[in-house]
């Protein structure tokens, strides 16, 4: 009987132990304001044996969640995938960037999402070719920055190491560049045709615009699906900023002109025009966000999701 209770006690250490090692933290530089910060994610680790994909998983403005990025990366991690979920916020001391989304700026944000792809394409338990992208909202949107070519050179980021996948939910795509050349993969961009946070006009056209420059995108419009669709509950931000109206997009000659507005931002030198933001947000940006699930758009993208993975994660 000593000798069973033994065996029992070794065998729940070993299966504690298996579990505690399923998980890694890691940590990689980016920035922040102009300054270094240590930003971490946390990689849920498959039980499969050898070098295996990966999906990057980005929070939106609301920070990680279990109920949304922690969901998302166990159903990854069941189809012998790595989950790695990005914390942009806690390393820079922010809860939210939902009533100020300069907290952590959307270049910071974005450079989050590829200095993540350095750090893993030096990993050895991760196939390097076979690394993907999605996120929310906020996340959305860096997960279909890292696809422009000219934003994974000025990351840094070597060549030869780019995401083999992006699957943007409900992005802004508010930052529009002329003629966009993207890395050449594939793009899924899931869009709630009720959202009125970032709105999904915007998307529709700048796809068009990325497929006529050549890149791989497909653009799904989910009816009567707001904000959040993949989400728990209905919410109602009365301060939260929104940036439905405000698409900015760079011209033939290199300068940016905010749509709305048709305030030129960022001249053909490259460089802000002083004041010139400020005058253009005051035409298109409100107050006031909201969103909330909808049952057949979250089942409906989270099979897509996976498809997308096994498709070109999986090469299944």
């Amino acid at each position: 009987m000593r000798l069973a209770a033994l065996a029992v006690l070794v065998a729940t250490l070993a299966v504690g132990t298996a579990q505690a090692q399923q998980r890694e933290t890691i940590s990689f530089e980016s920035r922040q304001k102009g300054q270094p910060v240590q930003v971490t994610a946390e990689i849920y680790w498959p039980a499969a044996a050898g070098p295996v994909p990966a999906l990057v998983i980005h929070h939106g403005s609301s920070g990680v969640t279990d109920g949304r990025e922690g969901r998302f990366a166990r159903e990854i991690v069941a189809m012998g995938v790595a989950a790695v979920v990005i914390d942009s916020f806690k390393p820079r001391g922010v809860s939210s960037t939902v009533q100020d989304q300069s907290a952590v700026t959307g270049q910071d944000f974005n450079l989050d999402a590829l200095m993540v792809l350095k750090a893993l394409g030096a990993n050895g338990r991760i196939n390097r070719a076979r690394i993907g992208i999605t996120g929310f909202s906020k996340g959305g949107t860096s997960a279909l920055m890292a696809a422009h070519e000219a934003q994974v050179v000025a990351a840094g980021i070597p060549a030869g190491l780019r995401y083999a996948l992006h699957v943007p939910f409900y992005p802004s795509c508010s930052a529009q560049y002329y003629r966009p050349q993207s890395t050449g993969a594939p793009i899924y961009m899931l869009l709630g045709g009720a959202d009125t946070y970032v709105g999904f006009e915007p998307c529709q056209t700048y796809g068009e615009a990325m497929r006529a420059a050549g890149a791989r995108v497909e653009v799904t419009v989910f009816p009567n699906a707001m904000h959040g669709f993949d989400g728990g509950r209905a919410y109602f931000d009365p301060k939260g900023e929104n940036y439905a109206k405000c698409v900015f997009q760079q011209q033939a000659d290199r300068s940016w002109i905010e749509r709305a507005s048709g305030v030129m931002t960022i001249g053909t030198d490259g460089r802000p025009i002083q004041g010139a933001l400020a005058k253009a947000l005051a035409v298109c940006r409100t107050l006031g966000t909201s969103g909330g699930p909808n049952d057949a758009a979250a089942r409906q993208s989270m099979e897509d999701l996976k498809g997308y993975v096994r498709r070109h994660l999986q090469g299944g």
